[in-house]
C-alpha cells in the first residue's frame, strides 16, 4: 500500500512531467548541408531534416546563380551551431516531406534553432507549406525584430549572390518601373529584367523595395531589386 506521502510524490510527478515540454531522444548532427536542412543520426539510420517554418537563402543549389552570399553565411551559421552536437526533435503535423525528408523543429540546449534562425535574420516565418500550429506568435515575433534590427536577409542594400552578376536591366529603366513583383512562395521580390520576375507564383505588386520588404518579402539575390 502506497502511503498519503507517496501518493502524494507520484501525482505531483505525473502532473510536472506533463507540463514539461515534449523533447525527442538527442540525435547526433552528422553534416550540415545548408542553412536550414541537416542529416542527422536518427533511430540509428542517417536521415535529412528539413527546418519546419523556415527557408534560408540557396547555398548548395545546382543552378548556381541562385547561390547566395547570405545563403552560404546562413549554412556557415548552422554549421556553427549545430555541426558535430546532439539536437533533439519536436514534430507538428506531418511528419514528412513529399521528398521522404524529416519536418521538424531543431532544438539545442532546450532552445528551438528554427527560431534563432528567423530572430537573427537568416530566414523569414516561412508559410508556404502552413503556419505553425504552435509557435506562430514567436515566430512573428522573432521576424519582427530582426527586419525592425535589419539582420541579414532585411539588411538593406543586402550582400551580392556568390555566383551570379546584378541583372543587365539599365538603372533608368528600373527607376522608372519602379514595380517589383513579390514570389508568394518564396517570399522573394524581383525587379523588372530579372529572369524572374514574370514566374508564374510572382503575383503580388509593390510600387517600392520597401513595401515589398514591409509585406515579408526579401530581395531577389540574382537581380538585387531597387539599388
Amino acid at each position: 500500500m502506497l502511503t498519503i506521502e507517496k501518493k502524494t510524490l507520484v501525482v505531483l510527478f505525473l502532473l510536472f512531467s506533463l507540463v514539461l515540454p515534449c523533447f525527442a531522444d538527442p540525435y547526433k548532427v552528422m553534416r550540415v548541408v545548408d542553412g536550414d536542412t541537416l542529416d542527422i543520426d536518427y533511430q540509428g539510420k542517417r536521415e535529412r531534416i528539413r527546418l519546419l517554418n523556415v527557408d534560408t537563402p540557396e547555398s548548395v543549389h545546382p543552378d548556381k546563380t541562385r547561390n547566395t552570399l547570405l545563403g552560404k553565411q546562413a549554412s556557415d551559421y548552422t554549421r556553427k551551431r549545430l555541426a558535430g552536437k546532439s539536437v533533439s526533435l519536436e514534430f507538428e503535423g506531418k511528419k514528412r516531406g513529399k521528398y521522404g525528408r524529416l519536418l521538424a523543429y531543431v532544438i539545442l540546449d532546450r532552445k528551438n534553432f528554427n527560431l534563432e534562425l528567423v530572430q537573427n535574420g537568416w530566414s523569414p516565418y516561412y508559410t508556404k507549406y502552413g503556419q505553425s500550429q504552435t509557435l506562430h506568435g514567436n515566430f512573428i515575433d522573432a521576424q519582427a525584430h530582426a527586419k525592425a534590427q535589419q539582420l541579414n536577409i532585411w539588411a538593406d542594400p543586402p550582400p551580392r549572390s556568390i555566383a551570379a552578376k546584378p541583372s543587365a536591366t539599365a538603372p533608368e529603366q528600373m527607376t522608372a518601373t519602379r514595380r517589383f513583383h513579390g514570389n508568394t512562395q518564396s517570399h522573394k521580390f524581383h525587379g523588372p529584367g530579372c529572369r524572374y520576375f514574370h514566374c508564374s507564383t510572382c503575383t503580388r505588386i509593390f510600387s517600392s523595395r520597401n513595401a515589398a520588404k514591409d509585406a515579408g518579402f526579401f530581395p531577389c539575390q540574382v537581380c538585387l531589386p531597387g539599388r
